[in-house]
């Protein structure tokens, strides 16, 4: 039954990547569990990732200490709504959503507050 439900809810996940990665200008989608694991997620076919897996890895970890070292705020300043990181080569964006992170590479020159409402309207 545990199993089930666990399944039940990846696939859940995994529909929304396949819906998120549709959008052209999206690179990676991928839910990641509090500890940092990538639960389910992908590049997009067509794209070469920047970082090998053991460097994903460890973006994927920080990334998710970020999320939650910001929560502590959440009492005073509410809940965030995401966070974006503009870089040379691409665009980072988290998202919390359930119990899981969701992590987003998106191409540098989109426009992080559009893609970021596309993306919370999916999610």
């Amino acid at each position: 039954m545990i199993l089930n439900f666990i399944v039940n809810e990846n696939n859940k996940y995994a529909q929304k990547c396949e819906l998120l990665i549709k959008d052209p200008e999206i690179r990676f989608a991928g839910f990641l569990d509090m500890m940092g694991n990538l639960v389910v997620g992908r590049f997009k076919e067509s794209i070469i990732p920047l970082k090998d897996d053991s460097d994903r890895k460890r973006m994927f970890m920080e990334a998710v200490l970020r999320v939650r070292t910001r929560q502590e705020f959440d009492e005073n300043l509410g809940p965030v709504t995401y966070a974006a990181a503009r870089r040379k080569n691409v665009v980072l964006m988290t998202f919390l959503v359930d119990d899981k992170v969701l992590f987003i590479s998106a191409d540098p020159d989109v426009n992080i507050d559009d893609t970021a409402k596309k993306i919370l309207d999916l999610v």
